[in-house]
């Protein structure tokens, strides 16, 4: 629907989409073979890192509580996309964007 409408990114998600099924298509054949080659076992990423697996879920624990914790202050006091872009502000309902003064 956003499509028919005209909107921009929904073209680029589309054009993405087909472009990613003519790439697949196109190179399946390339690596057909390494599809059936057999069952290799599983690798985890305590195998892969040749650590414990407590220390890798802690590790994993802490980049996601790192990267929660970048998002609230690139919302909050980093005002990341207010300076990037400007800011929202309401007039009669609807969002618009400022300016950014540099603009």
């Amino acid at each position: 629907m956003a499509v028919a409408i005209g909107k921009l990114d929904a073209l680029f998600f589309i054009v993405g989409i087909l472009a990613g099924i003519f790439v697949f298509g196109s190179s399946v054949g390339h690596f057909a073979a390494f599809n059936v080659s057999g069952r290799l076992g599983p690798l985890t990423l305590p195998q892969w890192l040749n650590l414990n697996s407590g220390l890798v879920a802690l590790g994993v624990v802490l980049i996601a509580v790192a990267a929660f914790w970048a998002s609230e202050k690139s919302e909050g006091s980093w005002s990341l996309f207010s300076r990037l872009y400007g800011k929202f502000v309401k007039h009669g309902g609807e969002n618009e964007l400022e300016s950014h003064p540099d603009q």
